[in-house]
């Protein structure tokens, strides 16, 4: 295997993306890693990599240029977007505003609960990474709304965008092709 496709629901915090819009991921901010908890501690096996992987090229760009082709042959009337995903711990939803504005403050378009470690395990085993988030809610940033964040209807958001993301992942990976083969 040479590539790692990774796939997630989001919150969207950029303004701009609407539920069932998909973001193609640009760049990470691995926040539970701000906190010490990274997939890549203790003894490192140089079998798999070696100890301090650069990530600075996390997401594959010819990956992500061929996405936007292959979105734009689907004729679709949703924009495809791309920007940055943050990762917090969860097992819960973000705070209206306090969290959701400080997220949107250093940079995340969408915030999730997973993807970041398996991408730098991936990046870490020298395979390439492409990941795209499903935004299955938008997150609240208003103090005055009554609305409340809601496992059912991002589970529901899911099911309603599934066939539209099965066929862009199906047209992707019939057309990836393997990274040159490095040399040493």
């Amino acid at each position: 295997m040479h590539t790692l496709i990774v796939t997630n629901a989001a919150g969207g915090l950029n303004p701009e993306y609407e539920v069932g819009d998909i973001m193609l991921i640009r760049d990470h901010i691995n926040f539970s890693g701000l906190n010490g908890q990274n997939p890549l501690r203790g003894p490192n096996d140089k079998r798999f990599g070696e100890t301090f992987p650069p990530t600075s090229d996390a997401y594959d760009r010819i990956l992500r240029q061929k996405a936007h082709g292959m979105w734009k042959q689907m004729d679709q009337e949703q924009p495809v977007h791309e920007g940055t995903y943050v990762m917090v711990g969860g097992p819960n939803f973000e705070t209206i505003a306090a969290e959701c504005r400080f997220l949107q403050k250093i940079g995340a378009d969408v915030v999730g609960m997973s993807t970041v470690p398996e991408v730098m395990v991936a990046r870490h085993c020298g395979l390439r990474a492409f990941g795209f988030s499903l935004i299955t809610n938008k997150s609240i940033l208003d103090y005055e709304t009554h609305e409340t964040a809601n496992h059912e209807a991002l589970l529901m958001a899911g099911q309603q965008a599934a066939k539209k993301l099965e066929k862009f992942v199906c047209i992707l990976v019939e057309n990836m092709q393997p990274p040159p083969e490095k040399t040493f």
